[in-house]
């Protein structure tokens, strides 16, 4: 994934000069390295023996940088498609307690929309929100009841803990569609994630 539609190129920069990454477009893991003083000081701590805390890694420091740096180069190959990937479908319906741990873990690190540089809280808004997609798609794919009861206790504890967090992720486009209790609304809710993920490749 590359970024030079949304980060000026070979240069330093700071929030105010990033332009909009496109759906489905964020930094990732192997995309992004901090100086190891700014992770000490946000107080990074990723569980252990969790798989998807790179989400962490890269969401939580965030908050805290105040200048980045875009080399558009490719540092580091990572292969996809593999059947036990930890972001194949089924690897993480079976996982998805871990994931889930994640998505709330994001959600209490950091209170986005309190957040005072506006680039920077739409930034870690869109990255929440698609986190929070995937786990609520994941649990719709894998149908059961018990599966279904963790989507809704999902939204349920982002309601509890962030009230206006829930109304803005609830009302958004996916938040809605994902929230859908009725079976031909969950039929629509993998219909477009079975669309989205040929035109963007989330696996």
């Amino acid at each position: 994934m590359r970024y030079a539609n949304a980060l000026p190129v070979g240069k330093r920069f700071t929030w105010e000069s990033m332009h909009s990454l496109r759906t489905g477009q964020y930094i990732l893991m192997h995309s992004a390295t901090y100086r190891r003083e700014l992770l000490i000081e946000c107080g990074l701590s990723l569980p252990k023996h969790t798989f998807y805390v790179d989400n962490l890694y890269v969401y939580v420091p965030m908050p805290h940088v105040q200048t980045l740096y875009y080399l558009d180069e490719v540092l580091y190959h990572y292969y996809i498609g593999r059947e036990d990937q930890s972001v194949q479908e089924q690897v993480m319906i079976r996982r998805i307690d871990q994931q889930l741990r994640v998505n709330r873990l994001m959600v209490e690190s950091v209170d986005i929309l309190a957040l005072p540089e506006r680039h920077c809280r739409k930034y870690m808004y869109n990255y929440l929100e698609i986190i929070t997609t995937i786990s609520s798609i994941m649990l719709i794919l894998s149908g059961t009841e018990e599966s279904l009861r963790k989507k809704d206790e999902l939204w349920s504890f982002i309601q509890n803990k962030n009230p206006e967090l829930y109304r803005k992720l609830a009302h958004a486009p996916m938040g809605t569609i994902v929230r859908f209790r009725t079976r031909p609304g969950r039929a629509v809710a993998k219909l477009l994630y079975r669309i989205a993920n040929r035109v963007v490749g989330f696996n």
